[in-house]
């Protein structure tokens, strides 16, 4: 069995070359078992010089000096121990969008864009019709609420979420990217504070079943917030408390997206069936082909052919 690297043993030597720290962090990041070791090791050498990866490899030849190479070792220690780099450089890119984040909140994963992308094909429609009214349910970082509104400058976005901590954030990064004054941060649980109507109702809730949670990755275990990823026994808990809310809160015509687990399409399905008989059910898959979010559409004229 070979023996995994101990953070606490890498020390970068002081008086070497931007090229020379890359080559260590890649070789201790790899040790550790890292995917992305040279990626990772780029980036981090990056947050601390202030360059970018181009930059990087341009100025390769030119020394960095000893607090830099202090500061690279201990963000190396930390991403060798699984930390998730977003967390390390307090920044995540998501849509045309860079986020604070931090362990807080989720880190904003590539597929959750998907419902990003759905709600701006379906405001297409709406347009026309007058402003819409959006709520973004367990924000987090405000990543969704946030991408929404960037790009429907007459849009009002409400972004709710139990912790507060998490709103903190949300409500800086809306700061930082010009709309806080279309995404409303609001502390309660699921659409509770809420009595509607609302003609978009997105959330990407805790989805993982409670025993599966110790089999993720260290980097979501260890580091990332149990309350945004523990969705109870089948993993369900909280989609299940959701849905008769929505269906109170959503209005008509309406869109609901829900982000899911691959293997819980059908029974999600079955869910909204139960609370919103008459919508138009979709299954949409991401990038990589999983099941990932289900489309519910109530439209004012019904649709006998739904599915999935």
């Amino acid at each position: 069995m070979t023996k995994r690297a101990d953070p606490s043993e890498a020390v970068l030597s002081t008086g070497c070359t931007i090229r020379q720290a890359l080559r260590w962090g890649i070789g201790a990041l790899t040790a550790a078992g890292v995917d992305s070791p040279r990626l990772d090791a780029e980036l981090l050498l990056g947050h601390v010089l202030g360059l970018t990866r181009t930059q990087l490899h341009v100025h390769a030849q030119e020394e960095i000096d000893r607090s830099a190479a202090e500061a690279y070792t201990q963000l190396v220690r930390r991403r060798m121990s699984r930390e998730p780099l977003a967390y390390i450089v307090g920044r995540r890119a998501f849509f045309d969008l860079e986020l604070i984040v931090s362990s807080d909140v989720l880190v904003p994963r590539p597929e959750t864009e998907l419902l990003v992308e759905e709600t701006l094909r379906w405001a297409e429609l709406w347009q026309a019709r007058g402003k819409l009214h959006i709520v973004d349910v367990g924000t987090g970082s405000g990543a969704i609420a946030i991408a929404i509104a960037r790009h429907l400058p007459e849009a009002l976005v409400w972004a709710v979420d139990i912790s507060f901590p998490a709103l903190m954030i949300t409500q800086e990064n809306a700061r930082r990217t010009g709309v806080q004054g279309r995404v409303l941060p609001i502390q309660g649980d699921l659409l509770a504070p809420f009595k509607g109507p609302f003609q978009v109702i997105v959330a990407n809730l805790p989805y993982v079943p409670h025993h599966e949670l110790p089999e993720l990755m260290p980097e979501i275990s260890l580091y990332e917030p149990s309350s945004a990823l523990d969705g109870g026994t089948e993993g369900l808990e909280i989609i299940r408390r959701l849905l008769p809310q929505a269906a109170r809160c959503l209005s008509m015509p309406g869109l609901l997206l829900l982000e899911i687990d691959p293997r819980q399409s059908q029974e999600v399905c079955a869910m909204i069936r139960q609370s919103l008989p008459r919508a138009q059910l979709t299954v949409l898959r991401d990038y990589g082909g999983l099941d990932r979010v289900v489309r519910a559409e109530h439209s004012l004229i019904p649709d006998e052919e739904s599915n999935p």
